[in-house]
């Protein structure tokens, strides 16, 4: 085994299979391209078709990272079956900068294909390659910031921070979500060993430096075209998502009925023109309401935040590309009110067990890819004075993207966390594989039992 993982063709092999994976859900999306499709495609293809129309960007709403994506494509006469092909190799291409950071990480070569192998396998990585949604493209971005934030962490090269900011910077464009990965890594830069103080202050300004100065302009724009100073103006809507997640916590009712319920009292506010007559004002007003729905009920909403239910995996979006099933039946709801049992049943109805038979071999994957990422994070815990800077770099490229969305536990969201579960779930197995190397190798007669 330890020959086939240091093999030099084996990484290939991996994304070879990682291919074509994400291939069986693409075939069964573009046969009919409305399941490539989710409620939130529209608010980033319309952009993009505009951008390729008339060299415009007609909304604050996104971010433009994935509409340029999308606009290259429509530019060159090519539709949504192609950017979901496309999707596919940007998906394979996270598979091999996994491997990459992770033999950064461990300087084992095994390390790094048994990682890609996990990315290789992951049923929400293979489900979401060919959903018209940034998610794909940003789990990419996040793993790039990983390697090379990796790399600066081994060799103290000033230049792969500088990359690793560049990056993170560039993916806020893709999904504002990390906007404020910049305080994470400012505290990683102060707080990493064999750097004197003064290099670490100067490193932490530059970095903060070569952030600002990629998010900034399109902030500006923004707000110049009159939304508010921000990435884009499609935050405010964690008013009826997130906010309808607490009130539904507080009031005892259900997520789609407060959604439902958030959403008219902003329709009926949003009448008086005289009163918001921009982007900027309704902006500014779903942010404080949901801030005050924060601040009446803090213990509450921060609670929502730490839930394995985000690690779910996305087998509803894999079986909708199939197919076989049909989203937006608000499972949601019942899994956060009900569980997970009975949003199983709800979502995939009377043959649930039928379906569940059907996936295992993409759910064994997950879970392996879990119980060694789990137990190496519990060891790292029982040796927290040795193994720190491992936790540290969990809760920075990991925790962050799985505690930020909150009470929205779409499968998804986890994309951008992957690589470092990846990584920590290969150094794992790869301690496990030479604990029975040794094993057998003291005891030969084993091989015979």
């Amino acid at each position: 085994m330890n020959k086939f993982l240091e093999h030099k063709y084996t990484l290939w092999a991996i994304l070879l299979a990682a291919l074509i994976l994400r291939l069986i859900p693409t075939l069964g999306a573009i046969s009919d391209e409305t399941r490539l499709l989710r409620p939130d495609s529209i608010g980033y293809l319309a952009p993009a078709r505009s951008i390729a129309e008339s060299a415009t960007f007609p909304t604050t709403r996104r971010p433009p990272g994935y509409p340029l994506l999308a606009s290259a494509v429509y530019f060159s006469g090519l539709g949504n079956k192609t950017l979901a092909v496309i999707q596919v190799i940007i998906s394979v291409a996270t598979c091999a900068v996994t491997a990459w950071a992770a033999t950064a990480y461990s300087g084992k070569k095994s390390i790094g294909n048994i990682a890609a192998a996990l990315m290789a396998g992951n049923l929400t990585a293979i489900a979401n390659a060919p959903i018209l949604l940034s998610d794909t493209l940003f789990a990419l971005f996040a793993a790039g910031e990983f390697l090379f934030f990796i790399r600066y962490y081994q060799q103290k090269k000033c230049s792969d921070l500088f990359l690793c900011t560049f990056i993170a910077a560039l993916a806020v464009l893709i999904r504002p979500i990390n906007q404020l990965f910049i305080l994470v890594l400012l505290t990683l830069i102060l707080t990493i060993s064999g750097v004197p103080w003064k290099q670490r202050l100067i490193h932490s300004v530059t970095a903060l430096l070569i952030f600002a100065a990629v998010i900034t302009p399109w902030m500006l724009r923004n707000y110049r075209i009159g939304a508010t100073f921000d990435i884009d103006t499609n935050t405010g809507a964690m008013r009826h998502q997130n906010g309808a997640m607490l009130m539904a916590e507080v009031n005892g009712t259900d997520f789609e009925s407060e959604k439902q319920r958030l959403l008219a009292i902003e329709r009926e506010a949003f009448a008086d023109t005289t009163r918001f007559p921009d982007e900027r004002s309704r902006e500014n007003w779903r942010k404080a309401e949901f801030r005050q729905m924060v601040y009446d009920h803090p213990f509450i909403y921060f609670s929502q935040h730490f839930t394995l239910l985000i690690l779910l995996p996305d087998a509803p979006s894999f079986c909708e590309s199939m197919g076989a099933t049909v989203s937006d039946r608000g499972t949601m709801g019942v899994l956060k009110k009900d569980g997970i049992f009975a949003a199983v049943k709800h979502y995939f109805g009377e043959n649930y067990i039928w379906f569940l038979l059907c996936l295992i071999p993409l759910l064994v994957p997950v879970g392996i890819l879990y119980l060694a990422s789990f137990c190496r994070l519990g060891h790292d815990l029982i040796n927290w004075k040795k193994s720190y800077p491992e936790l540290l770099i969990f809760l920075a490229f990991a925790e962050y993207y799985l505690f930020l969305p909150g009470a929205i536990t779409a499968p998804r969201y986890q994309l951008p966390a992957l690589p470092v579960l990846c990584t920590l779930a290969a150094c794992a197995l790869w301690k496990l594989m030479q604990k029975k190397n040794v094993e057998i190798a003291e005891d030969p007669d084993r091989m015979e039992v």
